[in-house]
């Protein structure tokens, strides 16, 4: 008589991130209700800076509509990298604990990113080229923010990734936010002149040297 053998079978249990896709698409759908008209200039970006032209008053300050999109931001941010990072064997993309190691390390890094960035403009007397220049870049970040969250929700349920996709949306990841840069030196690039001394001083200290260093404890662990 054969006997029977049963297979272990290891089920992983992923719904903490449903629960966080749906509550992000939820805050999303508020945003928009709440703040109808501001979101509707808001999704013109990808073709017109409309948007910062007409807000870019209020940059100095953070108020409901910018803080919840950026908290959207960093959950779709999060994502990403999780889902990366498991797709490159670094994590198990179905460890919520890790996940939740990612995003509360992005919110710690970029929270202490932005009071030094702040104090510097403060020191130096740019505040209002600072929160311009900030606006701007923040403003777009939330846009690609969105579309990242939708990329990650996809990509998080695929049962088979392709390795070329993911580098493929490691180099769009790179290349947004170099664009990102480069737009925002040609506005401001009178600014940038004048400031010159200051600009370089912020671009080396803020911009390259954490990104930097974020890499070389990367490699070396």
């Amino acid at each position: 008589m054969n006997k029977i053998q049963f297979i272990e079978r290891t089920v992983q249990d992923n719904s903490w991130a449903v629960f966080l896709f749906v509550g992000s698409f939820l805050l999303l759908m508020i945003v928009k209700s709440v703040f109808t008209k501001q979101f509707n200039d808001f999704l013109t970006l990808a073709y017109t800076d409309k948007y910062i032209k007409l807000y870019s008053a209020e940059s100095d300050s953070l108020n409901w509509f910018s803080g919840l999109l950026i908290f959207i931001q960093f959950i779709a941010y999060s994502f990403f990298i999780h889902i990366i990072s498991g797709q490159l064997g670094y994590t198990d993309k179905n460890n919520f604990f890790s996940f939740l190691g990612i995003f509360t390390f992005i919110l710690f890094f970029i929270s202490l990113k932005f009071l030094l960035e702040k104090s510097i403009s403060i020191l130096f007397e740019i505040q209002e080229f600072y929160n311009r220049f900030l606006f701007q870049q923040a403003s777009y970040r939330m846009y690609f923010g969105l579309i990242l969250l939708l990329t990650t929700f996809i990509f998080f349920y695929s049962k088979e990734p392709i390795i070329e996709i993911t580098y493929i949306l490691i180099g769009g990841f790179v290349l947004f936010h170099l664009i990102i840069y480069l737009i925002s030196l040609r506005v401001f690039q009178k600014e940038i002149k004048s400031n010159l001394f200051y600009f370089i001083l912020y671009l080396c200290t803020f911009k390259i040297a954490p990104y930097y260093f974020i890499y070389y404890w990367l490699t070396n662990h």
